[in-house]
């Protein structure tokens, strides 16, 4: 079966298809559907998710579907729901330096390759579906490998009125903060998070780029006299 080609933008997506065809790889450009702007926004994943397993092994797919219209949601969420179904899906966008801090990182754990528009080609295709296909199938790049490591909150603000929290991550920079979503962090947590307070969070140390670190499973952290802090 082809790759299917997502995209809210008509010429971009004929310039996408090129690109893949290029590779020697049939496409096909995934139509709008009306359906998914009548129904809340998990039932319309589940539409064009079933769509794709009916009909191609891969994806490419532009991350901002909402200007257009296409969909009423994010293409991040839309391949984080694909990788999910064990689909290869790559993740494209013009906007990545502008969206990699909340939309994207949002999803980022489950999105094995984000590629600039900019620098999708044939073989940086090529390398971002081997590593989907590896992913999916429990093979982690050393830049994607997670470690249970120590965060540090040192702001919280917003960004486009959602909140988001700028953190450290003592054990990939010191100097450097990473900006992720609020709502990222477990409801039962969010309580006493404050500027200052440390989590415990699972972060792929390997990311060689702050726009590549994904956050997961939070905890609260250890105290100084807990073994466990040993592990961390």
């Amino acid at each position: 079966m082809p790759v299917a080609i997502i995209d809210d933008d008509s010429k971009a997506a004929q310039v996408t298809r090129m690109t893949v065809e290029d590779a020697d790889l049939e496409t096909f450009i995934l139509g709008r559907d009306p359906r998914i702007h009548e129904v809340a926004k998990d039932a319309g994943i589940r539409i064009i998710s079933q769509t794709i397993l009916d009909s191609a092994d891969a994806v490419v797919c532009d991350h901002r579907l909402r200007p257009g219209g296409f969909a009423p949601f994010d293409g991040a969420e839309l391949v984080a729901a694909l990788i999910g179904k064990g689909v290869p899906a790559i993740l494209i966008s013009q906007f990545v330096d502008q969206d990699y801090d909340v939309s994207i990182r949002h999803w980022r754990v489950m999105l094995p390759s984000v590629l600039s528009r900019d620098s999708f080609g044939v073989d940086t295709f090529k390398e971002g579906l081997a590593v989907c296909k590896n992913e999916i199938g429990g093979i982690f790049t050393p830049q994607r490998r997670r470690h249970r490591v120590l965060v540090r909150v040192v702001d919280i603000q917003s960004e486009a009125s959602e909140p988001v929290i700028d953190a450290i991550i003592p054990a990939w920079s010191n100097n450097s903060a990473v900006r992720f979503p609020f709502a990222i962090v477990p409801y039962e947590l969010q309580g006493s998070l404050l500027i200052g307070a440390y989590l415990i969070a699972q972060v792929n140390l390997g990311a060689d780029r702050p726009e590549d670190l994904y956050f997961d499973k939070f905890e609260n952290p250890p105290t100084p006299n807990d073994a466990i802090f040993d592990n961390i």
